[in-house]
């Protein structure tokens, strides 16, 4: 790929000047319409050290409202970053929409860095580049525009780049260890950034590698990607066409396969309270110890409550956690989004709320609602749930890949037990702040979210994170039941 591009090429001062008037005019142009459209723009500047990010962003970003772009500027990870998962840092900094991200240096930078050092890096790579992929899909599937530019130069041109820039006291002070080291293993990186660039250089987020021995020519030719791909999607959008990112043109989503997932209401077993009461201390007891452990060992831990309206999901959540470390725990109940929230990618507030090493969150509800009640009340498109599908399991098996922990409760209840609660809350003046219109409202369309809940738990459930369904007829059977999951799990986590 590298060998066959051609290193000298120059653009003088007066081509350069002729050229480059008119695309800083026409960038300025098309970004507004696009901000009005509401399009999401990533654009990823990657290279060699000393390669020219800098120049280039400084001269992308002269003629864009400042309004309206975000700059990334990646290194190594913080103490927070390092805490969470890898793709976190970067899903939080996605644009919203009508906004540009521009990331010098981005997910590759970090990959690379990361997979390399590692023992088994080939293995971690492929990992990785399965990741990105999917990762990079799901925002052109929301619509994102995005661009990807890598700029390269000879091993020969950064060394003389890097003794330049340490010559100069302004300069040296840029030039660490880290790029010296680098640039000794130049030619052995160089066929491992070939693979990662010819594997992530997918039609929704296609690499541009640029030539970068001459700034002139370097900055020109960015500068016309960008403002070509700008100019194609909204003369597309203008003509009354699809978005090029929506749905990455789909007509057809292939969802992922259904796994057997048997529902059951009715408890196996019935405790009287005396009974319940005892296996509840204990279990209690036992949970705590797993949080301790978790935390001593890093490990992030999400758990998920899904369910019909009345199953018992708060009061569950109470008899989890109340042993538990206040300090260590977080519970996120999931309402309506709001316009910050509606703006990014739907995936984007649950990212917010991971947790990081060591802490658990419990979320009461979740990005489930997506195939649920989204799809049931006509809140995003058939298109948009249908693919949900593939991009939940795709976030949940990265989440687990990297290290954290993930158990999925479905509580059932019957239809009948279900109208007895409802009832019970409305007689009782204590409880009618449980039950609301829109409760009703939901039962009344009882069919519909008994098909999209058997698809959704047949669609989601993976070896990597599995439902557990939690019979919830019988209070008493569903609280001892979730504690006891989380007991076997986390037995199986650090036998």
């Amino acid at each position: 790929m590298f060998e066959k591009l051609d290193l000298t090429k120059k653009t003088d001062d007066k081509t350069f000047e002729k050229e480059m008037a008119p695309l800083q005019v026409e960038i300025g142009v098309l970004t507004r319409p696009l901000w009005e459209h509401r399009v999401p723009i990533i654009i990823v500047v990657e290279g060699w050290n000393a390669s020219g990010i800098t120049m280039v962003i400084s001269e992308l970003i002269q003629h864009i409202d400042p309004r309206g772009f975000s700059l990334h500027s990646i290194g190594s990870p913080n103490d927070e970053e390092r805490a969470h998962p890898f793709l976190w840092r970067f899903f939080t900094k996605i644009p919203a929409k009508g906004r540009i991200a521009i990331f010098a240096r981005s997910w590759y930078s970090r990959s690379l860095a990361e997979q390399v050092s590692g023992i088994d890096w080939k293995s971690g790579m492929k990992s990785s580049i399965a990741t990105i992929n999917s990762f990079e899909r799901q925002l052109a599937d929301d619509g994102a525009i995005i661009l990807k530019f890598f700029l390269h130069i000879s091993k020969e041109e950064q060394k003389q780049r890097l003794d330049e820039r340490e010559r100069n006291l302004l300069t040296s002070w840029m030039i660490t260890k880290g790029d010296w080291d680098f640039h000794h293993h130049y030619d052995s990186y160089l066929p491992v950034i070939e693979e990662f660039i010819g594997e992530t250089d997918k039609p929704y987020a296609p690499w541009t590698i640029v030539e970068a021995t001459d700034s002139n020519y370097t900055r020109l030719k960015v500068y016309a990607t960008v403002v070509k791909r700008l100019k194609k999607h909204l003369d597309r959008i203008e003509s009354g066409g699809k978005q090029e990112g929506k749905n990455n043109g789909k007509t057809d989503i292939t969802k992922p396969p259904k796994t057997a997932v048997k529902r059951k209401s009715a408890a196996p077993v019935a405790y009287s309270k005396p009974e319940y009461e005892s296996h509840l201390a204990r279990c209690q007891e036992k949970v705590r110890d797993i949080q301790y452990l978790l935390y001593k060992r890093k490990i992030p831990l999400i758990i998920v409550y899904e369910g019909w309206d009345a199953a018992g999901k708060g009061g569950n959540i109470m008899r989890l956690v109340r042993q538990m470390n206040p300090r260590g725990y977080d519970v996120v109940s999931i309402t309506r989004p709001d316009q910050t929230e509606l703006d990014h990618h739907y995936l984007w507030r649950f990212y917010q709320r991971f947790p990081k090493a060591g802490h658990i969150t419990i979320f009461d509800r979740s990005w489930y609602g997506r195939v649920l009640v989204e799809r049931v009340e006509g809140y995003c498109t058939a298109a948009e749930w249908k693919q949900a599908y593939q991009e939940i399991n795709e976030m949940e098996q990265a989440y687990v890949q990297s290290g954290g922990g993930l158990i999925k409760f479905w509580l059932e209840v019957s239809k009948d037990e279900q109208l007895r609660r409802f009832q019970d809350r409305q007689e009782d003046p204590l409880k009618q702040w449980k039950i609301t219109d829109e409760d009703w409202r939901n039962r009344g369309k009882w069919n519909e979210y008994e098909e999209a809940v058997e698809e959704m738990l047949a669609r989601t459930s993976t070896p990597e994170a599995p439902w557990t369904i939690v019979e919830s007829d019988d209070k008493y059977y569903a609280r001892l039941k979730t504690l006891q999951t989380m007991i076997g799990y986390g037995g199986q986590l650090f036998r």
